[in-house]
């Protein structure tokens, strides 16, 4: 699975969470789409179920051409860091599991950014599934 390694001490004084275990980032990366929360162009936000955790997790998805680099993405929701970009097999998206205290709202802004490079703003939140 493409993802760059994370640095030692990731998390420790770190805006981003850690990375998850490595079972849970491989289940994330690739299970189907889960149940819908909230959703925009090129974004979606949802609930998979990982074998290793009692509850589902909530999985941010950004589309869009990503590359392996040295460094792991950053997903950001309103310019707040949420989670390590865990890329998909084939470059097209990053994932990163949002921790119980991301606060999901309509309108919020998705971007990424890759070191000290600007954001690219993907898209807008709208609650709830595609209609």
């Amino acid at each position: 699975m493409p993802h760059a390694p994370v640095a030692p001490g990731a998390g420790v004084g770190d805006p981003l969470p850690p990375a998850p275990e490595p079972s849970v980032a491989a289940e994330v990366r690739t299970a189907a789409t889960g149940t819908v929360l909230a959703h925009g162009k090129g974004v979606v936000v949802d609930e998979v179920a990982v074998a290793e955790r009692a509850r589902p997790v909530r999985r941010l998805t950004v589309s869009a051409a990503f590359e392996v680099r040295a460094l792991d993405y950053e997903l950001l929701i309103d310019g707040k860091p949420v989670g390590r970009g865990l890329l998909t097999e084939n470059l097209d998206a990053a994932r990163a599991v949002l921790s119980e205290d991301v606060q999901l709202k309509p309108g919020a802004t998705v971007t990424y950014r890759y070191g000290d490079e600007a954001p690219v703003t993907v898209g807008t939140l709208t609650m709830g599934g595609p209609r």
